[in-house]
């Protein structure tokens, strides 16, 4: 019984919203078509309606029609039914005259109700204009801006022709045509080396228009945009982009018999390449008074930051969060200048980019998070941070200022020594060492040693190992320091030497992360750590690693082939589980472990090897 009565209410809501909704009666077709070409008229109803009736046209010819559909589709989203119909009616016309005529409101009976439809207004060129067949808006093209090329051309369009270096500017290509096209390919573009380009897209899900071009109406389609960003001034020359179209050309042979009508299509695929006109941006240069904290950015920027806490404990960990938003080449903005009080132990910064790129610019926000560690108890201050960027609306550079921030830093649980006398860390900073010679500190409590009457430090074992104790210790100091200049010289020898030490640090941000739950941040600093670490180790640029040659080269150092797999087993583990559903707390210790334990395997095994 409930079952019916769920039944029954669903269909009374559907009867209720079909009934309920308003009459849609509406005429579509092309807004520009040659004198003597046929084309579609469809006028679409969202009710069930019959006698449809057309005007009386002086200036078209009806050839065929109504040819009739129907379509529905019923959808239930939180209990409410919609229910669409769609009743379509198309005829095909011919068009008699030039010029720009009305095609009058066409009328059909719904009910007990006659609806009437939009009139519609078609330019219907000379004949020979070869118009397209499909329709769209008028677009805004103008024939000073392209070069016609029997029926098929494109062109590159910049957004503007004047900008300052580093400012954005996009580059439309567009594709003029009234041939039939199968297909494009083997599109060349040009080197751009003094551009760097974001593409927003590229050739996919081309959008159709109507332009008229010398009188001539074409197909018009919007193959590519691209954002580009000039990184020098002057007259920047682009060169042509090219593409190979493959059009449809009906072939002239006369048929010999009824088969070959029947078999031949009267078609043939012909390869055509066409090619862009160049042209010139004037990249003006910044102007030259740069303020030496210019970070590089060029558009419209604010800049914004915060500290997340500003009374700790020794130890704890303090994140401060430097945030530039606004449009421009947000993406190629340098880290600000931050200074740190030696008292912290800081860590390199942590990038996150949110931004998107848009036809006007890249828009969004770049965010640089800073992990701080103060180590002794006190008040520090963070000094003022200062963003600098060009305003290419005011043609100057401008300064953003934050801060400064004051953090003050309380003792940690057993800073002080207690009544038992256990010795614990002083709360020492460096600022009060300037004291010590001004008052008496850490007096001594420990009674001085006697020795028995009758015997001499001179002459003693004592006496000539405390001669011959400091030679030694100065000698070996001479040796290590001079050991040490010679491998500073040498870079990438203190860069395989510094090479754990770095993982170690930047594990210890992983560990952070990893303590904070933060499941995305914990495998992107376990896999900077490793990315890192191999860099460093091998000496190849970031930019050339890979894991095949990763493992190429640890083979060549007789490196164990487990140490190898577990290596890009990490590296694999860390991609996935970044963009995987949660993991648990359990696996990221786990991979942490790992992490550290193959690191220190690799330096053993390419220790032994060397």
């Amino acid at each position: 019984m409930k079952k019916i009565f769920v039944t029954l209410l669903v269909i009374f809501n559907t009867l209720c919203g079909v009934f309920a909704q308003e009459t849609i009666f509406q005429a579509k077709t092309q807004q520009v078509v040659s004198e003597g070409d046929k084309f579609n008229v469809v006028y679409t109803l969202n009710k069930e309606g019959g006698d449809i009736r057309l005007p009386s046209m002086e200036n078209f010819q009806i050839l065929m029609g109504p040819s009739t559909s129907f379509s529905q589709s019923t959808s239930i989203i939180n209990g409410k039914v919609t229910r669409e119909i769609n009743y379509s009616f198309t005829y095909v016309l011919k068009a008699l005259k030039e010029g720009t005529h009305t095609i009058p409101p066409a009328t059909i009976t719904v009910g007990n109700e006659k609806v009437q439809s939009n009139a519609l207004s078609i330019n219907v060129l000379k004949g020979g204009a070869n118009a397209p067949s499909s329709s769209s808006n008028q677009g805004s093209a103008t024939s000073s801006e392209v070069a016609e090329s029997e029926g098929l051309f494109i062109t590159v369009i910049p957004s503007k022709r004047n900008v300052y270096q580093g400012e954005s500017l996009l580059l439309t290509t567009k594709i003029y045509t009234n041939v039939p096209l199968e297909s494009l390919s083997d599109i060349k573009h040009p080197e751009m080396a003094a551009f760097i380009k974001q593409e927003l897209n590229g050739g996919q899900n081309i959008q159709w228009s109507q332009e008229i071009v010398n009188n001539k109406a074409y197909n018009v389609g919007i193959y590519e945009e691209m954002l580009v960003f000039p990184q020098k001034s002057g007259q920047l020359k682009v060169e042509p982009t090219e593409i190979e179209f493959m059009v449809r050309q009906r072939t002239a042979r006369r048929s010999r018999s009824l088969f070959d009508d029947f078999f031949d299509s009267g078609y043939r695929l012909v390869k055509q390449r066409v090619k862009s006109k160049p042209f010139t941006i004037n990249v003006k240069p910044l102007p030259g008074n740069q303020p030496a904290n210019f970070s590089g950015g060029v558009g419209e920027m604010t800049m914004n930051a915060s500290v997340s806490k500003s009374n700790v404990s020794v130890n704890d960990g303090i994140t401060l969060k430097v945030e530039i938003s606004g449009s421009g080449n947000l993406k190629f903005v340098d880290e600000p200048n931050v200074s740190f009080s030696s008292d912290f132990d800081a860590f390199d910064a942590k990038v996150t980019n949110n931004i998107k790129t848009t036809a006007t610019g890249l828009k969004g926000s770049k965010i640089f998070e800073y992990l701080i560690i103060p180590r002794y108890a006190g008040e520090f201050t963070i000094p003022q941070i200062e963003f600098t960027y060009f305003d290419v609306k005011a043609g100057k550079f401008m300064t953003r200022q934050q801060g400064p921030f004051t953090i003050n830093v309380e003792k940690g649980a057993g800073e002080n020594s207690g009544a038992s006398g256990t010795v614990v860390r002083s709360a020492t900073n460096k600022e009060s060492v300037k004291y010590v010679g001004k008052d008496i500190r850490h007096i001594k409590l420990i009674g001085t040693g006697l020795h028995p009457k009758g015997k001499f430090f001179f002459g003693s074992l004592m006496f000539y190992i405390s001669i011959l104790f400091p030679v030694f210790i100065f000698v070996l100091v001479y040796v290590l320091n001079r050991k040490r200049l010679l491998e500073n010289e040498n870079i990438s020898l203190a860069k395989n030497k510094r090479a754990n030490k770095l993982a170690q640090k930047r594990l210890k941000v992983a560990a952070h992360e990893l303590k904070a739950a933060h499941k995305e941040a914990f495998y992107q600093e376990v896999s900077r750590a490793l990315w890192g670490y191999m860099s460093d180790k091998l000496n190849l640029p970031l930019s050339e690693l890979s894991k095949d040659n990763i493992s190429e080269v640890l083979q060549q150092k007789d490196v164990e082939q487990e140490a190898i797999n577990t290596f890009i087993e990490i590296l694999d583990t860390c991609e996935f589980a970044r963009y995987a559903p949660s993991s648990g707390s359990d696996e990221m210790e786990k991979l942490f472990s790992r992490a550290i334990g193959n690191i220190s395997q690799l330096e053993n095994n390419i220790k032994r090897g060397k």
